[in-house]
């Protein structure tokens, strides 16, 4: 990669990132190429459509960029955690503690919750629904009732909620919050053990 590569490349990352924190804090609608310039200092020339044709453009990009990470993260998480609730719970504590911290995640999540049920083709490379569904399968044992319907989007919606509406709180109080939230949900879905795994995963991920 050349120099004028590897500037195009940064500056492109530069205007994702900035981009996802204009979309966690305005959503897709009220973000504009305006805004995102004005966040970072520069005219709106700068932002604008070399790089990214349309705000839709811009607004995939932030999801897919974050997809890739969401993706690595259940890809090192699987290396040290068995599927079911250990695998869930260690994926979807490190992703939300990723949103509170990293306002281009929280972008990603506001994007995807916003455009997920809309016509718009958000990319794809990682779907939470997939991954939580195979957890939640894992996790039950053989003979148990079906899943109730939507069960993964239960979930999901439940934590991406919680993890974003909330006002800022120390890691170990989100973890609190998250497992009030979590074993109701997880028992009412036919697990036996939920509170057992996910407290022996939060008190794991505590002492790290």
């Amino acid at each position: 990669m050349n120099r004028r590569q590897e500037g195009m490349a940064a500056s492109r990352a530069a205007i994702v990132e900035a981009a996802g924190e204009q979309f966690a804090r305005f959503g897709y609608e009220a973000t504009s190429f305006a805004r995102v310039a004005e966040a970072m200092g520069r005219p709106k020339s700068a932002v604008g459509y070399h790089l990214f044709p349309s705000k839709l453009a811009l607004a995939t990009a932030v999801i897919a960029e974050q997809q890739e990470r969401w993706a690595a993260t259940v890809a090192a998480a699987a290396g040290a955690q068995a599927p079911g609730v250990d695998l869930l719970v260690t994926v979807m504590l490190d992703t939300a503690l990723e949103t509170r911290a990293r306002p281009a995640a929280g972008g990603a999540v506001r994007l995807l919750r916003e455009l997920l049920h809309t016509e718009v083709d958000v990319p794809r490379g990682f779907v939470w629904a997939d991954f939580v569904r195979g957890q939640l399968d894992a996790a039950r044992p053989p003979g148990a009732p079906p899943l109730p319907d939507r069960a993964e989007d239960l979930f999901l919606e439940a934590t991406f909620g919680l993890v974003t509406s909330t006002a800022p709180v120390h890691a170990q109080d989100l973890a609190e919050r998250l497992r009030a939230l979590w074993v109701p949900l997880l028992t009412s879905f036919g697990v036996p053990d939920a509170a057992e795994r996910v407290d022996e995963v939060l008190t794991d991920r505590s002492g790290r």
